[in-house]
């Protein structure tokens, strides 16, 4: 029986639980919205669980479950003709009619996966029949990265099962797997998406959030504001360092960076060209580290050596 024939259940809210390494959002939108349509219409859409011992996992519907938990700690007063959203003794705003009669914080209505379903079918699914909140292009780089690595499969397949294209697919899979940590911050707002993608593609896992404190202290502040949220205090490089230690310091951060993504580069194919560039920014970097005299490295660039 396919997960759309399945018949819908009533589920206590109690044994409905969410896979983080199954759950594909990192954002989460409005949900005391998403919590007030539910209380206001009911629940038009079921969501997909499947079963795992004496309890249920999502499959599809993590932004409606949220907004169910937190539906328990909002209630609907009626002002005469006007309806109010409170949350304790906080007044959130207007609602657009009283309380729905068939809703029920404690229970959702569910429709439940065959248990003979591929983790790796459910995981593709859960994107491809999203019909809520759109995934962001964060999200859905690391899906494609995630879904890779339940089963390897050859970029064209890859394409075939979630709709995108195979250059996207292969951006995609150049990504490294994310520290929960590094997302952590990109969802409350401390880091940008673009950022994250660009950390996800050079380091590993251990080294990002280490990266990301580097990078942070030692840029000045007009290039932070590009790409980090402008009201967000990082910490400063140590004002009280010689000029020149924090212009070595920062052209270091860089290189670093530069001859990391260019050593990746270099490990997927052989390319000479990129090999010879990278030749020459170790030079470089070794020069502003102060472990070449500069005459050798002047030699390289004028092709003297």
């Amino acid at each position: 029986m396919s997960s759309e024939t399945s018949p819908i259940v009533g589920l206590p809210l109690r044994e409905i639980f969410e896979d983080q390494s199954f759950n594909l959002r990192i954002f989460y939108g409005d949900i005391d919205r998403l919590a007030l349509q539910l209380m206001t219409e009911g629940q038009h859409e079921p969501i997909k669980v499947r079963r795992d011992g004496s309890c249920y996992l999502i499959v599809d519907g993590h932004r409606r479950h949220r907004a169910f938990v937190r539906a328990r700690h909002l209630q609907i007063e009626s002002d005469g003709a006007h309806h109010i959203l409170r949350s304790g003794d906080t007044i959130l705003g207007p609602a657009p009619a009283p309380l729905h009669p068939a809703f029920d914080p404690d229970r959702i209505e569910c429709r439940i996966i065959d248990s003979p379903a591929r983790e790796r079918d459910l995981f593709c699914a859960q994107f491809i029949s999203n019909s809520g909140k759109p995934f962001t292009a964060l999200e859905r780089m690391i899906f494609v990265a995630r879904l890779n690595r339940l089963n390897p499969a050859s970029r064209e397949t890859l394409a075939l099962q979630t709709g995108l294209s195979r250059t996207y697919i292969a951006n995609a899979l150049q990504l490294n797997a994310a520290d929960p940590r590094l997302l952590d911050q990109v969802r409350e707002g401390r880091v940008s998406q673009k950022l994250a993608l660009r950390l996800l593609r050079v380091f590993r896992p251990a080294e990002q959030l280490q990266t990301l404190a580097l990078a942070a202290a030692s840029a000045d502040r007009n290039f932070r504001t590009k790409i980090l949220p402008k009201d967000i205090p990082w910490p400063e490089a140590d004002s009280r360092a010689p000029r020149r230690a924090a212009v070595v310091d920062a052209v270091r951060a860089r290189l670093h960076a530069a001859v990391s993504r260019l050593g990746g580069h270099c490990r997927f194919a052989p390319n000479p060209a990129a090999r010879e560039r990278l030749a020459t920014l170790m030079l470089v970097h070794d020069y502003a580290a102060g472990n070449l005299p500069y005459g050798r490295l002047e030699a390289h660039l004028l092709g003297r050596e």
